[in-house]
């Protein structure tokens, strides 16, 4: 774990790459596949209610299943696992770590619709840590383990705790408070998911079909987001991201 932290302290690259480093490694660590890292809005939500994040970055999602991590995550059951551990969060404002067992106290994730999408992202089990931002946001961290493995158990959780506390700076830099503002809380919950989805640089068809809406509505969607953030492609706005500094528009209601 040491080795880990000091790699990405002396690694090339921005905030983006440090993260790929640091989870590449973490994973590895934990025996894990898979992993995503997102910025959580500081807006509070009743239990079960959509969260509302924003995708940073990820690993092991290079198959083409990170659409399908999205959907999955977009279940209402799945709003209902990682509920409790949003709510602990936000009411002890430290860092907390749990595996699916410690959060899905009713087995939500065991039922077949839900397990289905979660085995069709290629995720068998998870954990999720989620550190609070000076802003006020949420940096949050998923790490996922293929179909047909093994559960997570206390020690791995731990590890993973451990790991992602050593960093206290990588889950702030490259946004500042201005950054956050721009990104998270204007953004409806479709426009959300439309903006993670052109961050993966998926064709403009292709993204449609996996929302299951028409590409006039998409189109709508994209041009919404690019006048969110002072763009006007999808290459401009995937440079912003990787390089930081989105700006602060004005926003955009449901």
């Amino acid at each position: 774990m040491i080795r880990l932290v000091g790699d990405v302290a002396v690694s090339r690259g921005g905030a983006n790459e440090k993260r790929r480093v640091l989870m590449d490694g973490l994973v590895k660590l934990v025996d894990a596949q898979r992993w995503f890292w997102c910025m959580s809005s500081r807006e509070k939500k009743k239990s079960g209610d959509r969260p509302l994040y924003t995708a940073i970055a990820h690993g092991g999602f290079e198959d083409g299943t990170f659409a399908k991590l999205m959907k999955a995550a977009d279940h209402p059951d799945s709003w209902e696992i990682f509920s409790s551990i949003s709510s602990e969060v936000r009411r002890k404002n430290v860092q907390v770590t749990a595996t699916r067992q410690q959060m899905d106290t009713g087995n939500r994730f065991l039922r077949d619709d839900i397990r289905q999408l979660w085995r069709d992202a290629g995720v068998g089990d998870l954990m999720v840590s989620i550190s609070p931002m000076a802003s006020g946001d949420f940096s949050a961290v998923g790490i996922y383990r293929e179909d047909e493995s093994s559960e997570f158990d206390g020690r791995e959780a731990k590890i993973a705790h451990i790991v992602l506390a050593e960093v206290p700076w990588l889950h702030e830099t490259g946004w500042s408070e201005g950054d956050q503002l721009g990104v998270l809380p204007k953004l409806s919950p479709r426009r959300r998911a439309v903006l993670n989805l052109v961050l993966e640089g998926h064709p403009r068809k292709e993204m449609a079909s996996m929302l299951g809406i028409s590409t006039h509505t998409l189109d709508g969607y994209v041009k919404d987001i690019f006048r969110h953030f002072s763009v006007h492609s999808q290459a401009e706005l995937i440079a912003r991201f990787r390089l930081g500094s989105p700006e602060n528009t004005p926003g955009i209601g449901d």
